[in-house]
C-alpha cells in the first residue's frame, strides 16, 4: 500500500524540482542561443556545423565510442570485484576496500602522471585504449555496488550454491536482478563521467586529433558556432536524464542505492 503523502513531502519535492530546473537554466539558455542568427531563428549554426566541419562529427562519434566502452566496461569489472568486497571473507579485504575508498576521493591529476608513465612504457600513447583501459577501473561504481550487494541474504546464495558450483550463474540468476537500479545508476554516472573527459584526453592523447573526444576538441571550432557545438554535445546526457525521469515516475522503487 502507497504511503499517504504529506504536506512536508509536497514542499521538499517542490524544493527539488525547483533547484534542478535552477541547474538547467545554464543548458537550456545554450540550446536556445544555438538557434539564433542573425535574421532571426533557425537552424543555420547546426547546418554550418555539421557541413563545414566533419571533423566535429568525428570528435562527436569518439566520444560515444569512449563513453560506451567505459560504461560497460566498467560495469562489467565493477561486479565481481563489488560481490568480492561484499561476500567473500579473506585476509585484508577491509583493508584493501579502505584503499579503494582513498583511491576514489583522490583527484585525477594526482593519479594521471602515474598513468601517463605506464602508457609510456606499453607504448600506448595516442591510441584508444590510453584512455578508455584506466577508466574502466572505477573505484566509485564498486563502492556504489558492493554497499547494494550487502544487502542481499547470506542465505540467499547459499542456497543457490547447493544447487551450482557456477559463478557466474550466482552472478547471473541471483545478483544481477537484485542490484538491477544501482547497476543503472552506476551506468548513468559513468557514462556521464566519461563523457566528459578532458585532461586524461589531453595528456595521454597529445598529437593524434582523429581519436580525441568531443570534450576536448569543442573550442577548436569559431565562437559563433559555440553554442549549437554545445547543444549537441548535451542532448545524451540530457535524453538520458529525461529517460531516467520518465521511469522514476512510472515505477517507484523502494530500494535505492545505500551509501
Amino acid at each position: 500500500m502507497r504511503a499517504k503523502q504529506t504536506k512536508g513531502d509536497y514542499i521538499i519535492r517542490g524544493i527539488l524540482y525547483l533547484t534542478a530546473a535552477i541547474f538547467a537554466l545554464p543548458a537550456l539558455y545554450v540550446i536556445f542561443s544555438s538557434f539564433q542568427t542573425s535574421e532571426g531563428f533557425g537552424v543555420l549554426q547546426y547546418q554550418i556545423l555539421l557541413h563545414d566541419y566533419p571533423s566535429y562529427i568525428v570528435a562527436l562519434h569518439n566520444s560515444f565510442f569512449y563513453a560506451a566502452v567505459i560504461t560497460v566496461g566498467g560495469l562489467v569489472l565493477s561486479v565481481p570485484v563489488a560481490y568480492l568486497f561484499a561476500k567473500v571473507t579473506f585476509k585484508g579485504r577491509d583493508s584493501l576496500f579502505f584503499i579503494y575508498i582513498v583511491i576514489m576521493m583522490l583527484p585525477a591529476q594526482s593519479t594521471i602522471l602515474g598513468q601517463y608513465l605506464l602508457m609510456q612504457s606499453l607504448k600506448w600513447i595516442d591510441t584508444p585504449r590510453a584512455l578508455y583501459l584506466p577508466l574502466m577501473l572505477s573505484p566509485l561504481t564498486v563502492f556504489l555496488l558492493r554497499q547494494n550487494l550487502k544487502l542481499i541474504s547470506a542465505e540467499l546464495i547459499d542456497a543457490t550454491r547447493l544447487e551450482t558450483n557456477s559463478f557466474f550463474v550466482l552472478l547471473l540468476r541471483i545478483v544481477l536482478p537484485q542490484i538491477k537500479g544501482t547497476i543503472a545508476a552506476a551506468a548513468v554516472l559513468l557514462f556521464c563521467e566519461s563523457w566528459n573527459i578532458i585532461e586524461p584526453a589531453m595528456i595521454l592523447l597529445p598529437r593524434n586529433e582523429e581519436i580525441k573526444p568531443l570534450s576536448v576538441m569543442m573550442g577548436r571550432y569559431p565562437e559563433e558556432l559555440q553554442a549549437a557545438c554545445a547543444s549537441i554535445y548535451l542532448a545524451p546526457i540530457g535524453v538520458i536524464l529525461l529517460l531516467l525521469g520518465f521511469l522514476g515516475m512510472g515505477k517507484r522503487k523502494k530500494k535505492g542505492i545505500l551509501i
